[in-house]
């Protein structure tokens, strides 16, 4: 689950810049956006409903198969540690390509690193199915036409890189 707290220690001094509307999409119960000072904004998700942080248009989908239809582009998505626990992440990307308007602004954050194994855990939404180096990331990202720039890279987790994946990056993606 995660928190305000976990939001202050991963994204510490990153300041998102955005616009309404607001997508995340894996954003659970909101600590995210609700970290970000966003108040208004749609979260696709598979389950945090009961236990949103606040009032956010929340739709449940399996981010995992095509996304519902929804009437509007939006000018910001997030997608915040999700990307990985996909099987076919650049499926959901093709999506979201489809949903960012012309000027919009894509903010992913996920490991890149080739060592981190694929772990057995009992939820499934937990092992992350994906890995990535930099390059294959930023690579992966071109080819479906994004300008990739790079704004945060850094070893998260300090003395836990045995038992997690010590290389996160945060991308900026847009059209």
């Amino acid at each position: 689950m995660n928190t305000l707290k976990n939001c202050e220690k991963k994204y510490e001094g990153l300041k998102f810049k955005y616009k309404q509307p607001v997508l995340d999409i894996g954003g659970r119960e909101g600590y995210f956006l609700k970290y970000n000072n966003i108040h208004e904004g749609t979260i696709i998700d598979m389950g945090g409903k009961e236990d949103l942080v606040g009032n956010y248009n929340f739709i449940m989908a399996d981010i995992s198969r095509k996304l519902p239809e929804l009437e509007t582009k939006f000018n910001t998505i997030f997608i915040m540690e999700t990307l990985e626990h996909l099987k076919n992440p650049l499926y959901l990307m093709a999506q979201v390509y489809d949903l960012l308007t012309d000027e919009g602004v894509c903010y992913i954050a996920i490991p890149y690193t080739e060592l981190y194994p694929k772990w057995k855990h009992e939820n499934p939404y937990q092992i992350h199915h994906s890995r990535w180096t930099l390059k294959e990331i930023t690579e992966q990202m071109n080819k479906l036409g994004f300008k990739v720039k790079v704004l945060q890279k850094r070893r998260r987790f300090k003395n836990l890189a045995f038992w997690i994946p010590h290389c996160w990056i945060v991308l900026e993606l847009r059209k």
